[in-house]
C-alpha cells in the first residue's frame, strides 16, 4: 500500500506536485492564518484528489478550522476523513491522528492508545526532525516518550518547516512532510512517499 504524506500546506495546495498512491496523509495547517476560504478551498481540492484515502488533521494555523472542528465530519465528503484525536483503519493499519497539544484538557500523548501502526501529529515528537531555524528543537517531549512507547510503524507529522525530511529510528520511520517554506512563502518540498506492505 502506497503513503503519501504532506503538510503545512499554508493555502497553496493546489501548488503541490503530487504521485500517485492508496492513501494520503495531512499533518496540518491548511491554513495560512485561519482563513475560512483556504478550508473550503483545501476540503474540495483534497476529496477530488484521486486517492482511495484521503486523510487530515489540522495544525495551529488553522484557526477557523479549530472553531468548526464538531461540524467538519458532518460536512465532509465520505471519502475524506478528520481526525481529531481518533482512530481510522486503512486496510490492515490503524491510523490514529491528533492536531494539538490536548483533547478538551487531557494532553494528546496521555490518550494515546497503544496499538498504532500510523501516527498522524502536527507538532513533532522532541529531537526527531524538530530544529527550528535557529537551532533550537521544538518538539514534544511528552510525545516523544509515548512514541518511544507504543512504537508506531510510521510518525507522520509536520510544524517545523525547516526540518523537513525522513529519519529511521530503532523501531519508527518519521517524516517531517512540511511542504511549505514560510520564508520563501511558497512549497519548497515534494510529498514523501512511502510503502507499508499488508500483512497477510
Amino acid at each position: 500500500m502506497r503513503f503519501v504524506a504532506i503538510s503545512d500546506t499554508h493555502g497553496c495546495h493546489r501548488d503541490l506536485k503530487l504521485p500517485k498512491g492508496d492513501v494520503i496523509l495531512h499533518a496540518g495547517d491548511i491554513c495560512d492564518k485561519g482563513n475560512a476560504t483556504h478550508v473550503q478551498d483545501f476540503i474540495a481540492w483534497f476529496a477530488d484528489l484521486d486517492f482511495e484515502h484521503k486523510i487530515f488533521i489540522s495544525g495551529n494555523h488553522d484557526i477557523d478550522l479549530d472553531k468548526n472542528k464538531s461540524l467538519i465530519p458532518k460536512l465532509l465528503p465520505k471519502e475524506v476523513v478528520f481526525l481529531n484525536g481518533n482512530f481510522c483503519q486503512v486496510g490492515a493499519y490503524r491510523i490514529w491522528g491528533s492536531p494539538t497539544e490536548e483533547q478538551g484538557q487531557v494532553p494528546f500523548h496521555e490518550i494515546l492508545p497503544e496499538q498504532v501502526d500510523i501516527l498522524l501529529t502536527h507538532r513533532p515528537p522532541y529531537g526527531i526532525l524538530d530544529q527550528a531555524p535557529d537551532g533550537l528543537s521544538k518538539g514534544s517531549e511528552p510525545l516523544a516518550k509515548k512514541v518511544k512507547l507504543i512504537r508506531p510503524q510510521v510518525h507522520v507529522y509536520g510544524h517545523i518547516h525547516a526540518s523537513y525530511g525522513l529519519f529511521q529510528g530503532e523501531h519508527t520511520h518519521f517524516i517531517n512532510a512540511s511542504n511549505y517554506r514560510a520564508s520563501r512563502k511558497r512549497i519548497v518540498n515534494d510529498p514523501v512517499v512511502f510503502d507499508l506492505k499488508n500483512p497477510l
